[in-house]
């Protein structure tokens, strides 16, 4: 199970918004916490042990499911409001994301992207 977290007052000694929490379904262990200033606004795990998400900063990324590990990032220019889906077309596996809004914003005020709405997708290796 993976899920995000933002807060709308940022807790004392931390001045971290976005945070990505990988949590075993099986145990309720939490696996890994990957914490960033931008808050994190969708995700989407495939089967192939990758999770997506994106940032109201722009930045859309692929992490590794099992240590959170960056494995592939790219700025979009805007925000990423919309929710990542993955499909596959004659075995060939894509991941398709929105971007633009103007949503959150406010939680990181020296962080401010375009806000230009686009439709991005990515064939997958």
């Amino acid at each position: 199970i993976y899920a995000i977290a933002w807060r709308a007052r940022i807790a004392p000694g931390t001045d971290q918004v976005g945070a990505v929490h990988a949590i075993s379904a099986e145990t309720g262990e939490t696996a890994w916490v990957r914490e960033q200033r931008a808050a994190t606004m969708s995700l989407v795990a495939t089967g192939g042990g990758l999770v997506f998400g994106g940032d109201v900063n722009g930045r859309f990324r692929a992490l590794d499911h099992e240590t959170g590990e960056v494995l592939w990032e790219v700025n979009l220019g805007s925000p990423v409001s919309g929710f990542p889906i993955t499909y596959a077309v004659d075995g060939r596996q894509y991941v398709a994301v929105s971007t633009g809004t103007a949503r959150f914003l406010n939680l990181t005020p020296e962080l401010r992207p375009s806000q230009g709405n686009n439709l991005f997708v990515f064939a997958l290796p």
